[in-house]
C-alpha cells in the first residue's frame, strides 16, 4: 500500500506542471510615446490576435492588455490556446499566426483615444502547440512612425 501511495504522489507531483502550463504571446516594442501629452493615465495598448490557419478558425479574437508608460514588454495570456491544442475534434494539428500590435492611448481627449500606432507584427503560420508549451512565441514588434 506504501508503495501505490508513493507512486500516486509521484505522478501527481510529475503532472502538477502540465498543468499549470501558462500559455503566453510575449510582446516586446521601441520606446515611443507619440508625443503623448500624458496626463498621468495614458497607457500602451496592447492587442494579440491567434488564428488557426490549418482549421481555418479564430482562437483569440483580440486579447487587449493596458500597459503603463516606460515598460516596453509584456507576456499576454491566451489561455484559449490550450483549450483549443485539446480539443479532440480538430481535423488537422493546429498552425498558429500571431498578430500583435501597440498603440499608444493617451488621456488628453476623453475618453482617451488611440492617438499613434507604435509596433505590428504578424507570425508566419508555422507556431504550434509546442511552441506556445516551450514559450516559445515572442513578437519583436516592428516600428512604424
Amino acid at each position: 500500500m506504501k508503495t501505490f501511495l508513493l507512486f500516486v504522489a509521484a505522478l501527481l507531483f510529475s503532472a502538477a506542471p502540465v498543468f499549470s502550463q501558462t500559455y503566453v504571446v510575449s510582446v516586446s516594442w521601441e520606446h515611443n510615446e507619440c508625443n503623448c501629452l500624458d496626463q498621468g493615465n495614458s497607457y500602451y495598448g496592447v492587442k494579440v490576435v491567434i488564428s488557426d490557419v490549418a482549421n481555418d478558425m479564430v482562437v483569440v479574437e483580440g486579447r487587449e492588455v493596458k500597459v503603463d508608460f516606460g515598460t516596453y514588454t509584456v507576456d499576454v495570456s491566451v489561455p484559449e490556446v490550450l483549450a483549443h491544442c485539446e480539443d479532440p475534434t480538430l481535423q488537422l494539428p493546429p498552425s498558429y499566426e500571431v498578430w500583435a500590435g501597440v498603440a499608444v492611448i493617451c488621456d488628453y481627449t476623453i475618453p482617451p483615444e488611440g492617438i499613434c500606432t507604435t509596433g505590428g507584427y504578424k507570425f508566419p503560420t508555422n507556431k504550434t502547440c509546442s511552441d506556445f508549451a516551450n514559450g516559445n512565441v515572442d513578437t519583436p514588434l516592428l516600428f512604424f512612425e
